[in-house]
């Protein structure tokens, strides 16, 4: 006869992933109240849904191990965080097996492993974060409880507390299948929440801050779009994100787009038109596309490259298709421009490249008959220092720059 299905709704002792229904007598409201709290939707992989305020054990955070393919990295990065930060988070299966019990067998008889019993389900789920910023984050979550109040519609108070055991591994009975492991699949965040967890000082050494129209970021880090604030009262200017990393910089000079980039970048060596030449063949959404500048990394087994890009229509001719360009309201072509940072993963050995990211620091309407707005790389942006919570923008001896 089938085990009754394992439900994560259980209790907390040891067998395998659970998640508990039971009251929180252990821990004082008071205590609670200190941990930073968020208004929530808890979705179970068999369609449970639970809703109320979601928080941690005060003190602890999220650490998320990162899972960073792109890089083929030894090391991942850890990233500690807690629910004000974060817009939601899946769960998915990264491993998945079968296992059964053994003993090592007594020396005398030959040794080696004697198995034992049925097969058991074994579960090793990982985690996308997607934060308030916007930016996303895809690892493997250290276990940890997260709790949840529910709460009266009508009167507001507490009428039950949750908590959920988030399990780096899962593991069920001899016997039991896979789809009997629930697992919590999603925590959605039903509130806005802080937005940014760190905010970031720039200082510019010789850029003239006065002639820029706009001014925009991505984290060098994950190719993110995140924010440039500029206080013209208190003369500052600041970058947010969700964890402080390094960016690269851009800024719009009129009509004109330029990013902070290595000058060395834009020369036409061979790994230039390598690059140049996979880029002119990449089937995109956007047909007009120019190299601006390449940044190897790790020896050139990954490099990014700055590109300006157009999405460009005909109105006629072989290339043209009713419904295949976007119409505003009005029935005007609607076209775009970019300027994007493409992260390119290269085998030295075999040549090979593949495009294995993305990231712009903007997305501006160009009129069909207007020509696509200049780009270029602006030497008095770069490099992009990080030290002592602020961005330093640029050499201040000009002489270094050269």
């Amino acid at each position: 006869m089938r085990r009754i299905k394992r439900n994560i709704r259980g209790t907390l002792g040891g067998k395998a992933l659970i998640l508990v229904a039971a009251m929180l007598g252990c821990l004082p409201g008071g205590v609670l109240a200190q941990a930073p709290r968020r208004e929530a939707a808890v979705v179970l992989s068999d369609g449970t849904v639970f809703q109320g305020t979601v928080l941690l054990t005060p003190g602890n955070d999220f650490r998320l191990v990162v899972l960073d393919r792109r890089a083929g990295a030894k090391y991942h990065k850890v990233r500690n965080f807690n629910v004000d930060v974060i817009s939601d988070m899946t769960f998915e299966p990264y491993r998945e097996s079968y296992e059964r019990h053994f003993t090592f067998s007594d020396r005398a008889t030959g040794g080696g492993k004697t198995l034992q019993g049925e097969p058991y389900p074994v579960r090793k789920p990982q985690c996308t974060v997607r934060f308030n910023s916007g930016e996303t984050r895809t690892g493997i979550l250290n276990s940890t409880v997260i709790y949840l109040e529910e709460k009266d519609p009508e009167s507001g108070l507490v009428v039950r507390n949750r908590k959920f055991l988030l399990r780096s591994k899962q593991s069920g009975e001899p016997g039991d299948d896979l789809s009997d492991l629930v697992y919590v699949q999603r925590i959605k965040m039903l509130d806005e929440g802080q937005q940014f967890q760190e905010r970031l000082d720039v200082e510019f050494a010789s850029f003239d801050v006065g002639s820029v129209s706009e001014l925009m970021a991505i984290t060098q880090d994950t190719l993110t779009s995140v924010p440039v604030e500029v206080d013209e009262k208190e003369k500052t200017i600041t970058v947010s994100s969700t964890f402080g990393e390094n960016v690269f910089l851009a800024a719009r000079i009129g009509g004109r787009y330029v990013a902070g980039w290595p000058e060395e970048g834009a020369e036409r060596t061979e790994l230039f038109e390598q690059l140049e030449e996979q880029l002119m063949k990449k089937e995109d959404y956007y047909n007009e596309r120019k190299m601006l500048g390449i940044l190897p990394l790790d020896g050139g087994r990954r490099v990014l490259t700055l590109v300006s890009l157009r999405r460009r229509s005909a109105k006629s001719g072989p290339r043209y298709a009713p419904g295949q360009f976007e119409v505003d309201p009005d029935g005007e072509l609607m076209e775009f421009f970019r300027l994007s940072v493409w992260l390119w993963h290269r085998d030295p050995e075999t040549g090979t490249i593949a495009l294995v990211d993305r990231g712009s620091f903007c997305r501006v309407r160009v009129d069909h008959a207007a020509e696509t707005p200049a780009a270029g790389i602006c030497r008095d942006l770069w490099p992009v220092t990080k030290a002592e919570g602020k961005l330093r923008i640029g050499n201040k001896n000009k002489e270094e720059a050269k």
